[in-house]
């Protein structure tokens, strides 16, 4: 393809990464939607990029296999999902997806090339988290996970600070594949950082249970909200009362079996669940904060929050391990995604401010969820990027495939 252009899947991103530059059009991927082969021996499962990991699943999870690796949805594509490494609960004990990828077939403005960790490596480690600058993903080989049947075995745990959930996760994550922890970033005082940790781990089938059956998979909406919310259900007072309430109701030390969507996709379920955030709509802001100082700036984050009253409905911390990309975000330490309503030019200040407090204890912001990052907030959180830049350049010479969030980062103006 000759006119310029940036490769989209289901446009499922928070930010501009899935938005065409200007004078670039979409390259829409959901054509690419077959299934290529499967062994059932390994586990190794080749699809064409545009194949979403709803399907993946529905695909899989009869015949026994899980994703190794899985976001917060499964309406991405596996093209998306790549092209944003995207990490899940369980980053602790296996990192993003890029460890689980075979190889995968890249078309660049410079030629298609399959590359792995072993052919083409840079474009590889370049295209994996590269949001689409190297040029279109057009297939991948993934190696699935086993497991026994379509359920979670669970575990709800109350923290009543952020000193005492970051004892739970040390507690529990060794004996835990799945973990993560919904907080309360309005709470105050010796109550900051109050929440609840989920941990997980795939179902064992047990004497006299049945198999897998492919009516086990559920792909319904169990609610939709019918219209964008009243901007009175977001002020501070409602928004308090509403974390209060779900982390009293919330049961402590409860065990559960439950099916795989509940778990992993609980937003999944609620069809138009934005709409939550009424007209205004919010920013998702995600960043990390590495060891050895994770605990320290995440606790700095939570009491800029509380003190900035950016608090809302969806507050997650999960543990993070360490990645190979050449553009990562994930590092060893912990990960804070906040759901935050706009409400004006103040929400885009506050945000700026948060940005130089994680700069400042080693942090980073996520990409794929970014809307607004500053250019040389970027790059101080970003210094490897000239680098993958370098081979973003290689197979991508003439800016054929780009986006808006290049764009606003300036990312083709480095000489």
């Amino acid at each position: 393809m000759r006119e310029p252009y940036l490769p989209r899947g289901q446009g499922r991103s928070y930010g501009d990464a899935g938005l065409p530059a200007l004078h670039h059009v979409a390259l829409n991927s959901s054509h690419l939607d077959h299934f290529i082969s499967f062994d059932s021996t390994t586990g190794i499962l080749e699809a064409e990029a545009g194949v979403t990991l709803e399907r993946i699943l529905n695909f899989c999870i009869p015949k026994g296999f899980f994703l190794p690796v899985t976001p917060g949805t499964k309406f991405v594509s596996l093209g998306g999902a790549l092209a944003s490494n995207v990490h899940g609960k369980n980053h602790h004990k296996t990192g993003s997806i890029e460890h689980f990828v075979i190889e995968m077939e890249v078309a660049t403005p410079a030629g298609t090339f399959v590359c792995s960790l072993d052919q083409n490596r840079e474009l590889f480690l370049s295209t994996m988290g590269g949001y689409g600058l190297t040029g279109a993903i057009t297939r991948a080989k993934l190696k699935l996970k086993p497991v026994q049947n379509a359920q979670v075995e669970c575990l709800r745990v109350k923290a009543a600070n952020i000193d005492d959930m970051f004892g739970l996760f040390a507690k529990h994550d060794p004996d835990y594949e799945y973990s993560v922890a919904w907080l309360d970033t309005l709470a105050k005082g010796r109550k900051l950082g109050r929440g609840i940790l989920m941990l997980g781990n795939h179902a064992q089938v047990n004497a006299g249970e049945r198999k897998i059956e492919a009516t086990e998979v559920s792909h319904k909406f169990s609610v939709s909200i019918p219209f964008a919310m009243p901007d009175f259900l977001l002020n501070e007072k409602f928004l308090t009362l509403f974390n209060r309430a779900f982390y009293l109701v919330s049961g402590n030390g409860k065990r559960t079996r439950e099916n795989f969507e509940s778990y992993f996709y609980p937003l999944d379920r609620i069809g138009n669940w934005n709409l939550l955030y009424g007209k205004s709509g919010f920013f998702q802001y995600q960043c990390v904060i590495p060891d050895p100082k994770s605990e320290e700036g995440i606790l700095a984050c939570l009491n800029f929050l509380s003190e900035n009253r950016l608090g809302a409905f969806l507050s997650v911390l999960k543990r993070c391990g360490d990645d190979e990309v050449l553009l990562l975000f994930c590092k060893k330490g912990y990960t804070l995604a906040l759901d935050i309503p706009f409400r004006g030019p103040e929400t885009l200040k506050s945000l700026d401010r948060l940005d130089e407090l994680v700069l400042k204890f080693g942090g980073r912001v996520y990409l794929t969820k970014d809307a607004r990052l500053k250019p040389d907030m970027f790059r101080a959180m970003y210094p490897e990027f000239k680098e993958w830049m370098e081979t973003v350049r290689r197979f991508n010479p003439n800016r054929l495939s780009s986006s808006r969030m290049a764009e606003r980062l300036e990312l083709w103006n480095e000489s």
